[in-house]
């Protein structure tokens, strides 16, 4: 009996081994499937957050500063990699939606009333902690959070502050994955067109050739004097059409200020250049901007050499024909121009020489004109100016400039404070003339000389330390017969 008992047993277990193996086999397999699933989700998971990010990169590079480059664009085995104009480089990954009975949740950005892009889930706003919409592609604190994905506990989760917290979308069993981008449309050479899954359309320019660039050197070197104000003209060359307008700014070292003048077009314009009073060495800086293409030229300064180097030079020239020779050097080119219809200058760059010719002076007075001397790339700037005088054959009296005295030429009286000081009276008349009436006075002293025409009489005064005032007299004589001819008084107060 035990004996049957053991073969029955056996004969049972035999034929129970084969179905628990199978058993053992669908369990390991529906635990593989399981596996496989969870991590195929998984892979999708990490995908779909790879997409939002390059979702939320191109809604930052929508604007025309951002376009894409014709050509700039690959196609990849389930994607495109697309290059932008800044050198940023994406990879555009595409899902399926309904192939093998998937179902994705669709995960884009909606453009609202204010024109600004923010995410949404399955077509409803996502919202940021704080209750307010959750803005794509923006860099502004938290309203820059890219939303992230993960499966958790059999459930799709999504996280809207940066993977600190997470809310859960839909179960695995009910939604199969997350989609994002779903097709991508390079018809028209102007622009790539993308389209979410959830059906948002986004539309990314693309840029046809174009270059920019301003003419001549890279770097010019430009003369100019201190406190100059110096227009220069600059031209932008463009090839191909600018998708915005081009923008031209200037910028400076601080040494010099510098404007774009107003009204000047993009291609041709002038920038205006304030030079300090004291000349020193600076630079500005051309920049031409178009999106995001740029163009730069330097501009530098050298000192305008110039000689005579005073401001004002005056020129005296007799009553008749006469002409002079001024030594007047430069490293740059200059125009010359008179108010005096009466003068003619005569510039000799090469030589460095300015010749002044005057006519006969036939009337009664001294006369005067101003002549100019400008560069020729700066009109508008007068870099030295020179006062011409000419003698008369009258006898006429005229105080020098920069006097301390008050010389009254009707009276012909020197009005000269208790400090005392020097003065110098120009004295005009057609024959040789000498001056009495100093040279006992130890207060006074007098001194003539002659100079192209007119006579030079300057005078001394000491400080007048008493209480009262002085004067002295001054007779005007001919030299030849000591025939007077006119007195200057001088007083002190």
């Amino acid at each position: 009996m035990q004996k049957i008992l053991k073969v029955w047993a056996l004969s049972a277990l035999t034929a129970i081994l084969p179905v628990l193996s199978s058993c053992t086999d669908m369990f390991r397999t529906e635990l593989d499937e399981t596996h496989s699933k969870l991590k195929a989700l998984q892979e999708l998971a990490a995908s779909v957050n790879n997409d939002l990010t390059t979702l939320s990169e191109i809604v930052s590079r929508l604007d025309d500063s951002h376009t894409i480059d014709p050509g700039s664009y690959v196609e990849k085995e389930d994607g495109y990699e697309v290059s932008f104009r800044d050198g940023t480089t994406i990879f555009i990954h595409f899902g399926e939606d309904g192939i093998d009975g998937r179902t994705l949740i669709p995960i884009g950005v909606l453009q609202d009333e204010d024109s600004l892009y923010y995410w949404t889930v399955d077509g409803d706003w996502l919202w940021n902690p704080d209750s307010t919409k959750m803005r794509a592609g923006a860099t502004d604190g938290k309203n820059g959070i890219v939303p992230q994905i993960r499966i958790y506990e059999d459930m799709w989760q999504i996280s809207v502050d940066d993977g600190a917290s997470f809310t859960d979308l839909a179960s695995c069993d009910e939604m199969n994955g997350v989609g994002v981008f779903s097709g991508i449309d390079m018809s028209d050479p102007t622009k790539v067109v993308l389209t979410l899954v959830g059906g948002t359309v986004l539309e990314i320019p693309c840029q046809t050739s174009f270059k920019m660039s301003f003419s001549g050197p890279a770097q010019d070197t430009v003369l100019i004097a201190g406190g100059e104000l110096l227009p220069i003209e600059y031209e932008l060359l463009v090839e191909g059409e600018a998708s915005q307008p081009i923008v031209v700014t200037s910028g400076t070292d601080g040494t010099y200020l510098s404007m774009i003048e107003e009204g000047s077009s993009p291609g041709k314009g002038v920038v205006k250049v304030q030079a300090p009073e004291e000349y020193s060495e600076g630079y500005i800086l051309l920049t031409a901007n178009c999106g995001g293409y740029s163009a730069i030229k330097m501009i530098s300064f050298q000192k305008r050499q110039i000689t005579p180097e005073e401001d004002t030079v005056t020129v005296r020239l007799p009553s008749g024909n006469f002409s002079r020779i001024i030594g007047y050097d430069t490293n740059f080119e200059y125009t010359v121009s008179s108010d005096g219809t009466w003068l003619e200058v005569e510039s000799d760059p090469e030589g460095g020489k300015l010749t002044f010719t005057a006519s006969e002076n036939k009337g009664s007075t001294v006369r005067s004109c101003t002549v100019k001397v400008s560069p020729k790339d700066n009109p508008g700037y007068t870099c030295t100016t020179f006062q011409v005088l000419q003698a008369t054959d009258k006898l006429t009296y005229a105080i020098g400039p920069g006097s301390p005295f008050i010389f009254d030429p009707d009276t012909k009286t020197l009005d000269v404070p208790s400090e005392g000081g020097d003065a110098d009276i120009w004295i005009t008349f057609q024959n040789e003339i000498a001056v009495t009436g100093t040279e006992g006075v130890e207060w006074a002293k007098s001194e003539l000389s002659s100079v192209e025409g007119f006579y030079r009489l300057a005078i001394h005064v000491d400080p007048n330390e008493s209480e009262e005032s002085r004067q002295e007299k001054l007779l005007i004589k001919l030299k030849t017969n000591d025939i007077i001819i006119g007195e200057i008084k001088i007083i002190q107060r």
